[in-house]
Formats: C-alpha cells, structure tokens, sequence
C-alpha cells in the first residue's frame, strides 16, 4: 500500500512558502536575500503574483515571455529545502486529496548568490559557475540519493579525509564531518556559461562549497569564539579531482542539487565571487556584480526554455 503524502496545506496554501497553486512557474530562480528576489522580479515582463510569508518571498510572472518566478529563501540549505520541497508540492500535487499529479514537467531552478573565494588565484569580481557542490551542511542527508557519478564519489571521499585531518587535535568534533556531494544539471551549468561569455564575464567552473554557517564554519575568527577546523578555506583549496577544484563557498547549493537530481529537475548556481580567501573579513562592493549575475541567470533560463521547446 503506497503511504500518503504528508503534505502541510493551510488555508489552500503550502505552509511556509504560502503559495496557492497556479501562483508558481516551472522555471524558478532561487537567491537568499528577499530584496535580491524584487531586483530580479524588476527584469520580468510583468508580475502575476507576489506572495511574502515569514521569511519567504515570491514572484510570478514572465521574463521575454517565459514563466518564471523568484524565491527569496533566506540563508542555508535549511531554508533551501523548505522553499525547494514546497515549490515541488505546488507545481506536482493536488492539495485537496494530497496525491502527486501525473505527467506534470519537471521544473528548473537557478541560484543566483554571493559567494566567498577559497583559490588565491581567483579574484573577488569573477563569477563562480558550479559544476559540483560540496555539502558541509547536514540537511542534504537526511534526503537518501546515490552519487550521481564517479566524481561526486570522489569530491565526498576527499573531502572526508580533508576535513577530518584538518580539525584540531583533540577536539571532540574531530573525525565526525560527514561531507556530500552533489551535481548540477550539465545543461544549466553549459547555459550559464555561454550566457556569462556573451556577456564578457570573467568566470570559473568549479566545485562550490555549501557552508552551514557565516563564520565559524567559514573559519572566521571571532575572539572568544574557537574554530573547529582554523582554515577549512585554505584546507579545501587543495582538494583536486583531475583538475576540477573547490572555487568558491556560500550557503546553499549543495541542498540544491542534492534534491533537484531525486526529483529529475535541472538546477544550477552562478554566484560573484565578493571576498578574497585570506581576507574573507574584507568585501567588494558587490552591487553591480548581482546585476550581472541576474542578467546572466535570466538568459541562462531563456536558453534552456528555447532548447527544450
């Protein structure tokens, strides 16, 4: 007997995202800040809906007269799932009965963000493009999928090894970081690509590293506080997988790929590299980076609707 679906609907909407069904499109733009989600929504061709509940925001409309929407998330792969997992509910599930609709197409998300650099030789200003995450989160395994490839099984046992030599000696968290892996969609990485060489960007392909946290799991210090691992930028730095590197940590992506591969929907991530690895205190006027990266983002969902049309 197949178990029902235990989805939360209040009032004819999803619970914390607050959408009714009908108010989101099939392709979806993801950023943490509730503000970057209105700067994105000012490029559509026109706004159908705008829902804001708790710390969610989201806007429906068209973009060249392609649906799309944009969720504002907040920070972390906690609030990631939340939005991704109620986005899925809206698009694929009859509220009133609770069962998963039949034939409904998967959906496409694009993260658009910021991003700390971990590669000297990668400087504020440039676009990180992910190929790969890396989950230092928790979140993402709680939800059970195979490794996508060989090299999303050999970023996670690196990275293990990594991690665990790098914690300080005799520190009770030594040996416990359980690291993951995942892959983003090879046709939003490839169109996020081509939309950020067209528009002269200077970028990188990589792997990008999902923090749980601003600081001390970015190994900020802070005095009277004391790191677990003291330079997990410099520490990732290192790992290589036949040339594919750890170029940038934010907050986000690795939840992303990790449930968007189990659900068959494309996902992809660009972020601006806004701070230097050794002087992660020190940022870049970013504004006009974002700007970028929204117009990059946006052609880049453009392209994939055209291809798949």
């Amino acid at each position: 007997m197949t178990r029902a679906s235990e989805i939360v609907i209040a009032n004819d909407r999803v619970y914390h995202l607050g959408l009714r069904k009908g108010q989101i499109a099939e392709n979806v733009f993801v950023v943490g800040d509730p503000a970057r989600a209105v700067r994105v929504s000012r490029q559509f061709d026109c706004i159908d809906h705008e829902i804001a509940n708790r710390e969610f925001v989201t806007i429906t409309g068209t973009y060249n007269g392609l649906p799309v929407s944009v969720i504002g998330t907040g920070i972390g792969t906690d609030n990631v799932e939340i939005a991704l997992v109620e986005a899925f509910i809206t698009h694929e599930f009859d509220f009133e009965s609770g069962n998963r609709l039949p034939g409904i197409s998967p959906m496409t998300f694009i993260r658009i963000g910021t991003s700390g650099g971990v590669q000297a030789n990668i400087d504020p200003g440039v676009f990180a493009i992910a190929s790969y995450a890396l989950g230092l989160d928790s979140t993402g395994i709680y939800y059970d999928q195979p490794p996508e490839d060989d090299v999303t099984r050999r970023i996670e046992t690196a990275a293990a090894g990594i991690l665990a030599a790098a914690a300080t000696e005799g520190s009770r968290f030594k040996g416990k970081f359980i690291p993951y892996a995942s892959k983003a969609t090879s046709q939003v990485t490839a169109a996020l690509v081509n939309q950020a060489a067209k528009h002269s960007a200077d970028f990188e392909v990589g792997i990008t590293a999902s923090s749980p946290g601003f600081y001390g799991p970015s190994s900020r210090y802070i005095a009277g506080l004391k790191n677990t691992i003291p330079d997990i930028k410099g520490e990732l730095a290192r790992l290589d997988i036949d040339g594919l590197r750890v170029i940038n940590m934010e907050m986000e992506s690795s939840l992303l790929f990790h449930l968007c591969s189990q659900l068959g929907y494309r996902a992809g991530t660009i972020c601006p590299v806004i701070s230097a690895p050794t002087m992660s205190d020190k940022i870049v006027d970013y504004d006009a980076l974002v700007g970028t990266a929204i117009t990059i983002g946006l052609d880049a969902m453009l392209e994939l609707a055209t291809a798949s049309s």
